[in-house]
């Protein structure tokens, strides 16, 4: 999008899923054996998965025993089987079957899609991460194509940032950015078994203003903008610096480490239970983030006179 000065602001937003499989073997009775590639390594067994074979998307289910034919010692030690017993059935009766229904070492498998609305405005999913971040941004966009803005905005839709931000470095290269926005999603520390001080975000208060994770600190002008954009309008901010013992990271850090490097910051979205295949948000935390990054493009004027 066109703006009235040469200053380059990116928005980022990654398109990976956060749960995924890689096939590693099939044996000769046509089971798909598999590695993981990102997501809970405790969200596997009887899920529903979608293996993308050469022949097209196909269902399968990660295969466990029934509970009568476990051990019982091994049940009370509790049953966690390793990658090497776990094992996908696609309906194949052999290896041949297998390859002939188009499966091959090296497919992706990912899980079986779904959304339900659920109640107090909250979405059940998979893939929030980073599927929210994707849409503010196109949302954003949508809203203000018509609308004169202070710099030119660049959009990019990265690969691989669950991998290890491989997709942002090189367009961030290809752009080289003053300035940089990266849109994804946080933890919540407002469900059980979580310390609400170590995330203290919750679901229905509003995006989230990323000071700092174990990657990076965030550009404090930029998290000063966004927080006076926000009070100018009286939209709602919330705040979090995930340092350790959180692991936790965007495209954010990436692009500031690029070429000559700018100045970054991340808005993100609260999001319960992400890298595993049910995620949950609320709807209008989305609906704000969209809000607040239109006002925040609408601004970039004041930006740019501030640094």
């Amino acid at each position: 999008v066109n703006g009235a000065t040469d200053k380059r602001f990116m928005l980022i937003a990654h398109q990976d899923e956060d749960w995924a499989l890689l096939v590693t073997y099939i044996d000769d009775q046509g089971y798909l054996r598999f590695t993981r590639l990102v997501g809970h390594r405790w969200n596997l067994l009887g899920q529903r998965v979608n293996i993308h074979g050469k022949k097209g998307k196909l269902t399968g289910v990660v295969g466990l025993p029934a509970p009568h034919l476990i051990p019982v010692k091994e049940q009370q030690k509790g049953y966690r089987p390793e990658f090497d017993r776990m094992f996908i059935d696609c309906g194949a009766k052999s290896a041949d079957d297998a390859q002939s229904m188009g499966f091959e070492i090296g497919q992706y498998v990912t899980a079986e899609k779904h959304f339900k609305e659920l109640a107090n405005g909250r979405l059940l999913g998979n893939c929030f991460d980073n599927r929210v971040g994707l849409i503010a941004m196109i949302e954003a966009l949508r809203r203000i194509h018509q609308t004169k803005i202070g710099m030119n905005v660049v959009v990019v839709a990265s690969v691989q940032e669950e991998l290890g931000t491989r997709g942002a470095r090189p367009a961030a290269f290809s752009v080289e950015p003053d300035y940089a926005v990266a849109l994804d999603v946080s933890p919540t520390g407002d469900h059980p078994n979580i310390k609400e001080d170590l995330v203290p975000v919750r679901l229905g208060e509003g995006p989230v203003l990323l000071m700092a994770d174990q990657y990076h600190v965030t550009s404090q002008l930029l998290n000063t903008w966004i927080q006076e954009v926000a009070k100018a309008h009286q939209l709602p901010l919330q705040g979090v610096a995930l340092r350790s013992p959180v692991h936790f990271g965007t495209d954010a850090a990436a692009v500031e480490l690029t070429k000559s490097g700018c100045r970054v910051s991340a808005l993100l979205v609260p999001t319960r239970y992400f890298h595993t295949t049910n995620s949950l948000i609320q709807y209008s935390d989305l609906e704000e983030s969209v809000q607040l990054l239109v006002k925040c493009l609408e601004s970039l004027d004041q930006l740019g006179k501030s640094g």
